[in-house]
């Protein structure tokens, strides 16, 4: 059984789909951040150890309204 060019085409255009509606599922379940910030939010809790500080803040505005802070860090 051989396969040809065509097939290999075929395979990859339907990868390609795939990965188009994977992406496009994944951006409606999770909301995309709209900004960033460095300022922490004004919540109670203390960081102990300098290296778990977050650098910044990703700034998500929900669909309720809200807009949260999701903080990320250095690598």
């Amino acid at each position: 059984m051989g396969f040809g060019l065509g097939d290999i085409l075929t395979s990859l255009q339907q990868g390609v789909q795939a990965m188009q509606t994977l992406n496009a599922t994944l951006k409606s379940v999770f909301p995309q951040a709209t900004t960033s910030s460095t300022a922490a939010p004004a919540t109670l809790g203390a960081i102990t150890f300098t290296s778990s500080e977050a650098t910044g803040f990703l700034l998500v505005a929900l669909s309720s309204g809200a807009t949260v802070k999701i903080p990320y860090y250095p690598q």
